[in-house]
């Protein structure tokens, strides 16, 4: 058995993250391991259409967004992010907000039977915690806002040192999480003891047979692609908000609609958001 992702944890891949776990045919996988996060029995019932909501393709990196339900019947909305970095905080809670919003636009209401969560899978953190439950609460008295909305971030390198050796004794707690920032080598030991680890594994060796693996990046390649996607964010956001700036003092000026768009490639529909806020 060659190729390369035998030294590296699988979740590392986008590709094969979203052809494995997050796969709308079949989410029996993914189901064990949102039940392990959200510590209760769920099963996915819908992923939510990409059309439905982004601003920018970039925002769709390692997101998965679903709708699970609970044995209790009660919906839960989830964000799944499987690339989470301090760096990316601010930007995933945006988004988080907006997904949010999008959502109880299709229908669902304002109260307190619908839950929200965003999931971070975290590959690298130094946390000593394996898992960090945030709520909004008041500075002052610590009192909780809403339990509805909540983040859970999940750190699977600690999860790993935590337990791995357990697992591998036979104490399956947690052994989808440790999966997750498992190598090949190591996914192949915990299958002995899992079904659904076993599941996982064959999986990947049929899309390393089918060549799916073999001919994508290697983990460095896509690191380095990760690195000058987000500096090329950066400068996109920049050039964004120069952009809306010079919209904004055109505006002021009482240019029309359509020249400021030539001098700024601003839509149409941008530049009047713009105006209806000066």
């Amino acid at each position: 058995m060659s190729f390369i992702l035998q030294d590296k944890p699988v979740l590392m891949y986008d590709s094969i993250f979203k052809a494995i776990i997050a796969n709308e045919n079949d989410t029996r996988i993914l189901d064990y391991i949102l039940s392990d996060i959200l510590e209760e029995k769920v099963h996915v019932i819908e992923f939510v259409p990409t059309e439905l909501k982004v601003r920018r393709k970039s925002e769709r990196v390692k997101v998965t967004d679903l709708i699970v339900e609970a044995n209790t019947g009660k919906h839960i909305l989830v964000e799944l992010n499987s690339n989470f970095s301090s760096s990316t905080k601010v930007r995933n809670l945006s988004y988080y907000a907006s997904y949010y919003s999008q959502i109880i636009e299709r229908g669902y209401n304002y109260n307190e039977e619908l839950d929200t969560v965003l999931i971070n899978l975290n590959k690298e953190s130094k946390e000593e915690l394996a898992k960090r439950n945030y709520l909004i609460t008041c500075v002052e008295d610590k009192s909780i806002y809403t339990k509805t909305f909540r983040i859970i971030n999940v750190n699977l390198v600690k999860y790993k040192e935590l337990w791995y050796d357990e697992c591998i004794k036979g104490n399956k707690e947690h052994i989808h999480l440790v999966m997750l920032n498992a190598n090949m080598d190591e996914i192949e030991e915990l299958s002995k003891r899992d079904k659904v680890v076993k599941e996982y594994e064959e999986r990947m060796l049929t899309l390393t047979k089918d060549g799916v693996v073999i001919n994508h990046l290697s983990y460095e390649e896509e690191e380095e692609k990760l690195r000058r996607s987000e500096i090329h964010e950066a400068r996109d956001e920049g050039i964004a908000e120069r952009n809306n700036e010079i919209a904004i003092n055109l505006l002021k000026m009482n240019m029309s609609i359509k020249d400021i768009e030539k001098a700024t490639g601003l839509s149409e529909k941008a530049i009047n958001r713009l105006k209806k806020n000066i």
